[in-house]
């Protein structure tokens, strides 16, 4: 992992624990623009992260869980209520839209299920998923908290988000067949590579939902 990856990471941590002793819960019940809202629902993964954890804490008869997973799906709906808004105003291509709602439901989705009270994601041999997934929630955490970030560490964090995106778009096939080539590599002596060293190819709606989502969680957007 890279140390720019460690630092988003890190960063992430700390934005975590700050919401939890704070008791902070970033969220306003009307917002004034799809914009807004979209913040709102990122900005909410980190609730949605505590509900989660909650639910292993449950009492008997107490069903946390279903309320964890009611949350996710509320969030998603949110999410791409705005987006549909944004889209039917002219104001974002839809092609562009629902690549950002594929990394907003993946990331609601990581957070869901890394933090519930169930068996961990199946251990098999490559799965880049989780990663991407994951990294796409912590920068969304850094970026909306970073007015400041220096523009170097955004344009950074821009082309991670795209290369982000740009996997968990591909349809499951592609992804299947990208599997099944590089363990082929691995049975013939070559190394399985990080993410990072993909050769994945970025395209053009990919990288515009990214630099939307920068755009958008520092503010910048609308």
């Amino acid at each position: 992992m890279s140390s720019t990856r460690r630092d988003f990471i890190k960063g992430f941590g700390l934005f975590l624990a700050s919401m939890v002793i704070s008791g902070c819960v970033p969220h306003k019940d009307k917002a004034d623009t799809p914009r807004d809202r979209l913040r709102i629902c990122w900005q909410r993964l980190d609730w949605l992260a505590e509900q989660m954890r909650q639910a292993s804490k449950a009492k008997p008869g107490e069903d946390t869980l279903k309320k964890g997973e009611d949350a996710r799906t509320r969030l998603v709906a949110d999410h791409q209520q705005a987006l549909d808004e944004l889209v039917a105003s002219g104001d974002l291509d839809q092609a562009v839209a629902m690549q950002v709602q594929v990394a907003f439901g993946a990331a609601a989705y990581h957070v869901w299920r890394s933090n519930a009270p169930i068996t961990c994601y199946e251990p098999v041999m490559v799965d880049y998923t989780p990663i991407t997934s994951a990294q796409l929630g912590q920068q969304a955490a850094i970026l909306a908290q970073g007015k400041d970030l220096d523009p170097n560490t955004v344009a950074q964090m821009q082309a991670s988000i795209a290369r982000d995106i740009a996997f968990l778009a591909l349809p499951i096939t592609d992804r299947q067949a990208l599997y099944r080539r590089l363990i082929k590599a691995s049975q013939e002596g070559q190394a399985i590579p990080q993410f990072e060293q993909l050769d994945l190819e970025i395209p053009p709606d990919a990288a515009q939902a990214a630099q939307f989502l920068v755009e958008l969680l520092l503010g910048e957007a609308g």
